[in-house]
């Protein structure tokens, strides 16, 4: 009997080409193993500055498609970069635009994870945190973390690429953590 591959969403909190925090992401896909499909979020650049202005029939056709993205994935991974001892602007605003209009959350009872990089010795812990906190109040449901990689210009290859053994082995954590918060 054929099991159904787990649908992972995988959003990046910066859109900063050569973002460690969507390298880690890269690398979660990388790891997948072949019951788990990790499909990275590529159009948070897309998505306006969040305005109850432009709710209900004024919605961007960007944040309803990234709604319809959230939903229809089994579980979420989320990598949360770190400025100023907090999450990004990017992430907050996708976080807004995703869990609104107010009671119609896309992450109501979602499993997502919340990973980070930073080259700082907090490997964007904080920012973390704080992602967590926010999701949680948007319904999600919260899978482990913070999961901090610190040092990460270290740990990144010429290609861009992350392979520390460390890092791939917490990262294949997470995603076995998801599979089974989906269970």
């Amino acid at each position: 009997m054929a099991t159904q591959r787990l649908r992972v969403l995988a959003i990046p909190g910066s859109i900063r080409s050569g973002s460690y925090n969507r390298a880690l992401l890269e690398a979660a896909r990388v790891l997948a193993r072949d019951s788990v499909e990790v499909d990275i979020y590529e159009d948070a650049g897309r998505i306006p500055l969040f305005s109850q202005d432009l709710e209900g029939d004024l919605t961007p056709q960007s944040v309803l498609e990234f709604r319809s993205r959230i939903r229809s994935a089994d579980a979420l991974l989320i990598a949360s970069p770190e400025y100023n001892g907090s999450i990004s602007g990017v992430l907050k605003n996708l976080i807004d635009w995703a869990s609104r209009p107010y009671g119609e959350s896309s992450f109501r009872g979602k499993p997502v994870s919340v990973v980070g990089a930073s080259p700082s010795r907090f490997g964007a812990k904080r920012s973390q945190e704080t992602a967590i906190s926010v999701l949680r109040s948007a319904r999600a449901k919260v899978v482990g973390g913070p999961h901090p990689v610190s040092g990460v210009g270290n740990l990144v290859d010429a290609a861009g690429e992350i392979r520390d053994a460390g890092t791939l082995e917490m990262l294949a954590g997470v995603l076995n953590d998801l599979a089974e918060a989906t269970g």
